[in-house]
């Protein structure tokens, strides 16, 4: 269970051994640090410099030091002399070594007899972790206290570094602690201090894991930008209570890209609670700009109960409410989230995925800035499910919260409350037979305000199904005879006048087969195309299905949409998803795909085309109700599906869908549905991705772009665009471009990065759910090593440029 995150000075002391020490430093120049480790890039060995990015001029490196196995103190000099009052004095290039540890200096006085070591004129410390430099040091091997005055310290591994005016330090290898004077720490290289943590006083406890800051600042360019009177930081990977990084969105924003203004839209502080190993919580008072003070909490755990996170937030009095002067608005805003899952048998698991909100703005108004509310339910689902790869055991409660308010309550889903689950699964094992055995009951319930009619009713639905199938699969073809036969029996409730008017019933039933046979062929052969051998196949498929008619217009819609046509649906014998409705047809499907496979049996290049032609109109719909005229379906074939994708190169790929109505009339879009995708990712991080799609049903055409471009290593502008080129009508399209609603969404920055921080700047402009526009400008800091400030720019970037997900950023 990850925990609190990087802050710290982390394990900025695990040294000393018997003797001696641990950080602290007085070596302020670049040219200084090349005694603790760090190389200039050009010094570091081939495959060290290519593992670094540009912007970093060096690295450190570890240097092997000579090890004893017992305390026994080696001390080697130009010059040893002993003076009865002082004891030894060791001058000149001196040398310690003891337990791992090795000392250097220019003057050592050391008195046997009370155990005091004193080091000074450029004294270096080094070990298997750290590497440090005092003007002096003072050591006693006897109480363990040692003091070291002006140092300089060197974490190599973690290329942390720092300076206090003075360290001092107590106890044993096993127990020991250090405060530390007047310190700092940063991650950036020697001489480039462009960020650093200033803190009046550090207390180091290594046997506990964590150490203690009073009045801490950060500073950038050593001026303070932010103030921490008190904070505890982890000195190793376990977790551990007190202040995150604090979340900081300083944007330029407004709901009109003419009147911008600047404004901290968002600030929260995060602080992290350590319950136990196996319990954690994050409580994060964040401040919104217009509304309050949003209390967030999540807590999560793991124990003999399963895993999950439960996660509630809370604005007693939304200002928004006031300054809007809208009575029916809530001032009250909540939300609440759990997410359970538990695996307490080999083959059993359960699971809760429940979301609730107080109002259907909330993820408007609260979701993190630039982030699109693209969800129009929320789901409240419980279930326990048994699979064992031969039977499905499922048991389900399930509900949604709609938050979209354009959704109409006739248009909202259904509950199911509950629904149970019986399913033999097949085996899908070729030339032998297979079966699949289904039991499906479910209740379906919904609030039945502002319905009436049909809309109004609920119901049980009881359900089998029963498949059996004989696959015949040989090296150049495939014969797979299919019967499927199924019975549905409903009961309703909430009959009002109008739909008993309208012909429906308490109970009706349903039994219904369908039944095909699918068949393909192989067919391949070498061919070779711009130099390079491929293997093409040609592989004819045609699949003869026959459903009969049976009247299901009785039947209310519970959980049936009709399917996404494309190439994969015409081998689909019903064009219905759900179990409401099961379509009567008569067809035969035909397609024909080819493929080109590279050496090492890649797909490179895919084409596939097909059709359905009909014997008989389908008159099954999901509109037609008991006292209409079924409708009737008059085309003689479906519409013409296509579908290409093609690998041009190990960084760039491409893919088309599209669906061609072939007897479309003269004044008719032709084009009934099309997608199609660009994607572009090079090891050096430049993306490139652009998309289309269009759905003439319901009149949209949109285009979209987004791309990432290094300049070099250090510079980068990345953007992202999805704009409608729907043919409105004049009227139509002036209006939309009035209110800037052509342009869906955007964003358009810059990045700039060292070996030490990295920032982004970005505009960024979306729609909101109820067709309003949002702008903002949002600045992102990242502070390598230690964490991010600002608005995560970076987020955003994931959601909208697909690929970003997968850039490697440097941090430490």
């Amino acid at each position: 269970m990850p925990g609190y995150g990087r802050l710290s000075f982390a394990h900025l002391f695990t040294l000393i051994g018997g003797f001696c020490l641990s950080i602290s430093p007085a070596v302020s120049n670049e040219s200084s640090f090349g005694q603790l480790g760090w190389v200039e890039r050009a010094q570091l060995p081939v495959e060290v410099q290519q593992t670094l990015p540009e912007f970093c001029s060096g690295s450190y490196v570890l240097n092997e030091i000579e090890t004893r196995e017992d305390e026994a103190m080696q001390v080697q000099s130009n010059k040893a002399d002993f003076v009865e009052q002082q004891g030894a004095i060791f001058t000149g290039d001196v040398q310690l070594i003891q337990k791992g540890h090795e000392v250097n200096a220019q003057y050592l006085q050391y008195n046997q007899e009370t155990g005091d070591a004193r080091f000074k004129d450029n004294v270096i410390f080094k070990s298997t972790s750290a590497n440090m430099a005092a003007k002096s040091l003072h050591y006693n091997t006897q109480t363990g206290h040692a003091t070291l005055n002006g140092a300089t310290y060197v974490f190599p591994e973690t290329h942390m570094r720092g300076e206090a005016q003075q360290l001092e330090m107590d106890g044993t290898a096993e127990n020991e602690s250090a405060t530390l004077y007047d310190a700092s720490y940063t991650f950036c290289e020697p001489g480039h201090n462009d960020w650093d943590i200033k803190a009046s006083e550090i207390h180091l406890n290594p046997a506990q894991h964590y150490g203690e800051a009073f009045h801490g600042r950060l500073r950038i360019a050593e001026i303070p930008v932010l103030y921490l009177p008190y904070f505890r930081f982890p000195m190793s990977e376990d977790r551990l209570t007190g202040f995150l990084n604090p979340e900081i969105s300083i944007s330029t924003a407004g709901t009109d890209e003419k009147n911008l203004e600047l404004r901290v839209n968002q600030f929260a502080t995060p602080f992290y609670i350590n319950i136990a190993p196996n319990y954690d919580d994050t409580i994060t008072p964040r401040f919104l700009d217009g509304h309050g003070v949003l209390v967030e909490n999540e807590f999560r755990y793991l124990n003999a109960l399963g895993e999950g996170q439960l996660s509630l937030s809370y604005l007693g009095n939304d200002e928004a409410s006031d300054k809007t002067g809208d009575e029916q608005r809530d001032k009250e805003r909540w939300s609440q989230a759990l997410n359970h899952s538990k695996r307490f048998a080999q083959y059993w698991s359960h699971s809760i995925d429940y979301s609730k909100v107080s109002d259907e703005n909330y993820e408007d108004d609260f979701s993190r800035s630039g982030f699109i509310n693209r969800t129009s339910h929320l789901k409240q689902n419980t279930e326990v499910n048994f699979n064992n790869g031969q039977w499905q055991f499922l048991t389900r409660a399930e509900s949604y919260q709609t938050i979209d308010e354009n959704i109409a309550d006739a248009n909202k889903p259904f509950h199911r409350l509950p629904q149970v689950l019986l399913k033999r699964l097949s085996d899908n094992q070729y030339n032998q037979f297979n079966y699949e055995f289904s039991v499906d009951a479910t209740r379906f319930t919904r609030d039945h305000e502002n319905l009436s009619g049909v809309n109004n009713m609920d119901g049980e639905r009881a359900h089998t199904d029963l498949t059996l199938s004989y696959p015949l699969y040989v090296t150049y073809g495939f014969l797979k005879p299919k019967l499927e036969m199924s019975h549905t029996q409903y009961s309703f409730q909430n009959l009002d006048t109008t739909a008993v008017t309208n012909g429906y019933k308490d109970e009706v039933s349903r039994s219904i087969y369908t039944a095909s046979l699918d068949a393909g062929l192989f067919f391949e052969r070498e061919i070779s195309l711009f130099g390079q051998g491929f293997i093409q196949t040609l592989e004819p498929r045609i699949m003869f299905a026959y459903t009969p008619f049976e009247d299901q217009s009785q039947i209310p819609i519970f959980d049936t949409t009709e399917t996404s046509f494309s190439y994969s649906q015409i081998f689909n014998a019903n064009r219905f998803t759900g179990l409401d409705r099961i379509g009567d047809t008569q067809q035969v499907s035909l397609g024909l795909s080819t493929r080109f496979l590279n050496e090492l049996g890649q797909e490179v290049f895919r084409a596939s085309i097909g059709q359905i032609y009909y014997f008989e109109d389908q008159k099954v719909d999901l509109e037609s109700s008991p006292n209409s005229a079924n409708a009737i379906e008059t085309k003689d074939s479906s519409s013409l599906a296509g579908e290409i994708a093609w690998q041009v190169s190990e960084h760039l790929r491409s893919k088309l869908d599209i669906q061609y109505k072939t007897d479309a009339e003269a004044d008719e879009e032709p084009v009934e549905k099309a997608s199609a995708q660009i994607e572009y990712k090079n090891p050096d991080d430049v993306i490139f991705n652009m998309n289309f799609s269009h759905v003439e049903a319901s009149k949209q055409k949109q285009v979209g772009i987004g791309f990432f471009a290094p300049v070099n290593d250090r510079w980068a502008f990345f953007g992202q665009k999805k704009h409608d080129i729907y043919p409105y009508s004049d009227a139509e399209k002036e209006s939309k471009e009035d209110e800037n609603l052509l342009n869906i969404e955007g964003i358009l920055g810059f990045e700039y990065q060292n070996c030490c921080w990295r920032a982004q700047v970005t505009y960024e402009e979306h729609t909101l759910s109820d067709s309003t526009k949002d702008y903002q400008f949002m600045l992102q800091l990242h502070l390598k090593g230690l964490g991010i400030l600002g608005g995560n720019s970076d987020d955003i970037l994931r959601e909208r440029i697909y690929g970003y997900e997968q850039r490697q950023i440097h941090d430490y």
